[in-house]
């Protein structure tokens, strides 16, 4: 008579079987040599820069330059400064416009960058050398293009804009903590350069999105300039 046995697992196959040798040994005994122990000043890999419209009390739209965001489907998560005037405002209205600019643009999103709405002023913002500026279009050098549904106005020279409105808020951890705004997508405003017939995508060749590394501008490969840092 024939016994059958039932297969080991593969789990007790690899748990009994014997330790495969090294099949690399000159590669891993330079490993140590490759590495070094690192204490960077910052571990900031970079995004793509937005610039947010918010409305503010009077009426006015603010602009910020915005580098702490992620987005998922129609979804983005904003991590905002608590002593900027961009999450008061998102906070009282649940509106924003997230407009994307181009490398081409990297100097007017700098000209926010060390300037606030909020006033009055923070000790922050002092110490920090940011100065408020009640018109942001005018401070940046961005023009204003009206939304359709939402109240905060566009930047018009940004390629692509999209109108959003928040969904959910989580409050700050610690003292010096952020807030978190996930807002959902409204409507997409691309302009027609950059998209293809049928409006589906963008085309790559044709744009690329403003991105911030190190503290460091880059479009398209290229280094444009160093400076900007999350005012809000």
């Amino acid at each position: 008579m024939i016994m059958l046995t039932r297969p080991l697992s593969l789990q007790n196959s690899l748990k009994h079987a014997p330790p495969l040798p090294c099949q690399n040994s000159a590669m891993n005994s330079q490993i140590p040599e490759r590495f070094v122990a690192a204490s960077p000043e910052i571990l900031y890999f970079g995004t793509p820069v937005a610039v947010i419209s918010t409305l503010n009390p009077d009426g006015t739209t603010n602009l910020a330059a915005l580098s702490s965001f992620w987005a998922l489907g129609d979804r983005f998560m904003l991590g905002l400064t608590t002593y900027g005037q961009t999450g008061l405002n998102l906070a009282r209205t649940a509106e924003c416009v997230l407009n994307l600019p181009s490398p081409a643009e990297w100097e007017h999103v700098e000209r926010l960058g060390h300037t606030t709405g909020r006033f009055p002023l923070t000790d922050y913002h002092r110490t920090a050398g940011i100065v408020h500026a009640k018109d942001k279009f005018a401070a940046s050098g961005f023009s204003p293009l009206d939304s359709q549904l939402v109240a905060p106005v566009r930047a018009a020279e940004c390629p692509v804009q999209i109108e959003a409105r928040v969904v959910a808020q989580h409050a700050p951890i610690g003292e010096n903590g952020f807030l978190y705004f996930e807002v959902q997508r409204l409507h997409v405003h691309a302009h027609r350069s950059i998209l293809n017939d049928a409006c589906t995508r963008i085309d790559i060749d044709a744009w690329s999105p403003l991105f911030y590394v190190f503290r460091h501008y880059f479009g398209k490969g290229t280094r444009l300039g160093r400076s900007f840092r999350a005012r809000y």
